[in-house]
């Protein structure tokens, strides 16, 4: 069999890997359908009563202004809402929906973030990987849970089935400066994004959720929100993206993607363990130096030149201080 670096749900050699998979019917028809189309929709898998308190929770205390939030917040969305609500936490930690990612990617899945929303994103088509992306590829997805219905009223999800065999898009590709990005030129990435739909013959579909309904999508698939179209309707739903072991994990928005400077997330929690992720590359530890205040550089040439651009590098570092 030929070897690839990439999840095996996810490689181009999978209807062979699907052969040597010793999995049941139902797992093989999840496997196929994720591979063919970049999610698949689970109904009746998690229980309503732990939908019910993280909705609970949400509303009592993600969206009061007088509960203390430590992390992000906004009018539509809190970001890590796991850190003060036990369900929130319960429901990123669900070890059947883990179970079942690791079975996808062929490494043990993690929780490392949630979202919570009390209405819909309205997002622009997008795809996760310009946020969180791994060293090797693709060893990323997300899971969005309905905690109610969802109409065409309410701002449902849309994505664009197939969309996840595009190239991982980022700066370097939309740019032609070399220069840092930021979320400060988010709107061209959407932009450019917006484009790639229009010369490609996606179908867009929208998913009309209904509670507890579960939708697991690939990193790379485009996907995002759908106008609100009746005023004041609320669209409660919890988002939570994991990783699988033994990667490197990094943020191509904040990374030099030209010079492949990273910014690389290296104090990921384990949001079901509370445990300090350890990175490594296929079983591997690599070398990596920092370039400036956020991004890095990997090196793995040898200890005695490694030291030396160490040396160098930091002393520029300090320079440019």
């Amino acid at each position: 069999m030929i070897q690839s670096n990439f999840p095996w749900v996810e490689s181009p050699f999978f209807k062979q890997i699907l052969k040597t998979k010793n999995l049941s019917e139902e797992q093989k028809k999840l496997a196929t359908a994720y591979n063919r189309d970049g999610f698949i929709v689970l109904s009746d898998f998690l229980p309503l009563d732990l939908i019910d308190r993280v909705r609970k929770d949400a509303e009592e205390m993600a969206f009061n202004k007088d509960f203390p939030i430590k992390t992000y917040r906004d009018e539509q969305r809190v970001q890590d809402f796991w850190q003060a609500s036990k369900a929130s936490k319960e429901l990123a930690a669900y070890q059947p929906i883990i179970d079942l990612l690791s079975m996808l990617y062929g490494r043990e899945a993690f929780p490392f973030q949630t979202l919570n929303f009390s209405v819909g994103s309205q997002q622009r088509a997008h795809s996760d990987t310009i946020h969180f992306s791994s060293l090797p590829a693709k060893f990323m997805c997300g899971v969005w849970v309905a905690l109610e219905d969802v109409t065409e009223e309410n701002g449902p999800l849309f994505y664009y089935p197939g969309s996840q065999r595009l190239p991982e898009y980022n700066f370097s590709q939309i740019k032609e400066s070399a220069k840092n990005t930021s979320y400060e030129d988010y709107t061209d990435y959407e932009d450019f994004i917006a484009g790639i739909v229009a010369v490609n013959n996606f179908e867009k579909k929208t998913f009309y959720a209904k509670k507890g309904d579960v939708l697991i999508w690939s990193s790379n698939i485009l996907h995002g929100g759908s106008p609100v179209l009746k005023a004041g309707s609320s669209r409660w739903s919890q988002v939570t993206h994991y990783f699988f072991n033994d990667c490197y994990y990094y943020t191509p928005m904040l990374s030099n993607m030209v010079t492949d400077e990273l910014f690389l997330r290296l104090k990921i929690v384990n949001i079901a363990t509370g445990e300090k992720v350890k990175p490594s590359y296929n079983g591997e530890k690599l070398s990596y130096l920092k370039t400036n205040k956020t991004q890095y550089i990997f090196n793995n040439s040898g200890n005695q030149s490694q030291s030396k651009l160490s040396l160098l590098l930091k002393n520029l570092f300090r320079k440019n201080k």
